[in-house]
């Protein structure tokens, strides 16, 4: 089948309930605040009045299956959860207070170093975009289908708009992805196009 063009719509989970001090990572159990289900529920709805989204897909962890059920209801679509989309796999540093990681070299060179840098026991930047991006390649193939929603998290989704901006990944932090926000990416014949980055809701 010829690839035809795909809108994906990159959406980071809404604000989730474990403690800010703490690096969330795939912690299990971390699930949406109220205020976080409150930013999805509303970014539902912009999502709706946009028109033409066939597929809602997400990461396996609580707070981004929240928040792809939500929207998913809204729009009347199942939720499909992929691995591909889950958020870094930070190793030995999850579920640390921050300013534990800030006393640590490592960590301050994953900050600024985000290509040649591996969490302890985890995955490289690089690895974490080439399975996104992977995955998105998949939907291109199977053919036209409008647009899909993609419910990921900060990193992730800085990845994905990293590689299509022709941004470096040490430049990664320049990106702002708030919770709940939407990014919207063209992917036609002629390559991407950057619609919107971090649209809050």
């Amino acid at each position: 089948m010829t690839p035809g063009i795909l809108t994906i719509h990159l959406v980071r989970h809404g604000e989730h309930d474990l403690s800010p001090g703490l690096l969330a990572g795939r912690t299990p159990g971390v699930t949406l605040s109220e205020r976080g289900v409150d930013q999805a529920r509303r970014t539902a709805e912009r999502l709706a009045r946009t028109g033409g989204i066939a597929a809602v897909h997400a990461s396996p962890l609580e707070r981004t299956a929240r928040t792809a059920g939500i929207v998913a209801d809204r729009l009347g679509l199942p939720v499909e959860i992929t691995d591909a989309l889950a958020e870094i796999d930070f190793g030995g540093w999850t579920g640390r207070p921050f300013t534990d990681l800030d006393e640590r070299e490592d960590w301050r060179r994953w900050n600024h170093f985000r290509s040649g840098t591996r969490p302890p026991g985890g995955e490289t930047m690089a690895e974490v975009q080439g399975r996104a991006l992977g995955f998105i390649d998949e939907l291109i193939r199977g053919g036209p289908q409008g647009s899909a929603v993609l419910v990921s998290h900060c990193d992730v989704i800085r990845a994905v708009l990293a590689h299509y901006l022709g941004m470096p990944q040490d430049l990664l932090l320049r990106l702002e992805v708030a919770p709940a926000s939407v990014s919207t990416v063209e992917i036609g014949p002629w390559g991407p196009r950057i619609l919107r980055i971090n649209e809050e809701p």
